[in-house]
């Protein structure tokens, strides 16, 4: 009775905070990549529901290692998940925003023209495990060259990669649109683009086991929101690349630069086909060394996803500017 009553005496605005739920997911880096999430917060998508999110920059190896301990309710390295869960992880993916990694390889040496030069050199990730060792890795393999026959060192997030490529601390990096545009006058070489050349379930959302089983509401509250962010950054453009600009705090023309080589790479609606993600587990297998699987569905799940897009579109929802 005394619950009951003190809860009859909360105002109405107490009585929302009350409800709230509260969210902690991770994004890699500050980046287009991630406008959605950012969207979804600045237009207040989250609040309407009743979540309020923490968000946590951390590279996709730190970000699965707190999704699997219960820190991280959502982690948007999906990509970097997937390997985990190759090991065993209680993981899934359950939305993919973009199926190509939006990388230039970049080296810091004029003499380190191709990847074959980069046999035996150091190239900056931001985590040792996250996408952009993936995708160096994937990149490697695709031209028969040894993965392991590199040292793959963390440099940490966009700025600081940049940092480390221009001081000679690494050899090469892999960078982002709003990285590579504020080189000036590089000393090195462009020695791929796997924005080009790969194809995986790369940014997105991985959720626990758990947690999908035992709060989907939950989750589907937060991947609808994420989802709305995403149709709102899509339609549109200059509102968006000014919530980038609070984000990233970079001058807008990177801004600009990083929306407009993000937009092309987005999944049509969240998810990612059978092929390619047949072909993301069998090399993912053969780079940790476990056997292929058998069933890809044990590891991604968009039916939540797809059920969310129907939704929306069944009782017409559009973004506002």
């Amino acid at each position: 009775m005394l619950g009951a009553a003190f809860i009859s005496t909360l105002s109405a605005p107490q009585l929302v905070r009350a409800a709230e739920e509260k969210v902690r997911f991770s994004v890699a880096a500050v980046t287009g990549s991630y406008m959605d999430e950012f969207v979804a917060i600045e237009k207040g998508y989250h609040r309407d529901e009743g979540l309020t999110v923490e968000m946590i920059r951390a590279g996709g190896g730190i970000a699965t290692q707190a999704l699997m301990a219960g820190d991280l309710q959502f982690s948007t390295s999906a990509g970097s998940a997937l390997s985990a869960m190759l090991r065993g992880a209680e993981i899934k993916v359950i939305y993919t925003n973009i199926d190509r990694p939006g990388y230039q390889l970049w080296s810091g040496h004029g003499e380190i023209k191709r990847l074959k030069d980069l046999v035996g050199k150091r190239v900056g990730v931001t985590s040792r495990g996250d996408t952009q060792e993936l995708s160096v890795r994937l990149l490697l393999r695709k031209y028969g060259i040894n993965a392991n026959s590199v040292a793959y060192v963390p440099v940490g997030f966009g700025a600081q990669r940049l940092a480390a490529l221009q001081a000679g601390s690494v050899d090469a990096v892999p960078l982002g649109a709003g990285d590579f545009a504020q080189l000036k006058q590089p000393k090195g070489h462009m020695l791929g683009d796997t924005e080009k050349e790969i194809r995986f379930a790369y940014v997105g959302l991985a959720v626990s086991s758990r947690l999908l089983a035992r709060q989907p509401n939950l989750v589907e509250k937060f991947l609808r929101n994420v989802i709305k962010g995403r149709e709102y950054a899509k339609r549109y453009r200059e509102q968006t690349i000014s919530i980038l600009g609070k984000y990233t705090q970079r001058k807008r023309e990177f801004n600009e630069v990083d929306y407009d080589s993000t937009l092309p790479v987005l999944t049509p609606d969240g998810s990612v086909g059978d092929e390619i993600l047949k072909e993301d587990l069998a090399m993912r297998a053969e780079l940790v060394g476990v056997p292929v699987p058998s069933d890809y569905n044990k590891f991604f799940d968009y039916s939540m996803v797809k059920n969310i897009y129907r939704d929306l579109q069944t009782t017409g929802w559009k973004p506002m500017p």
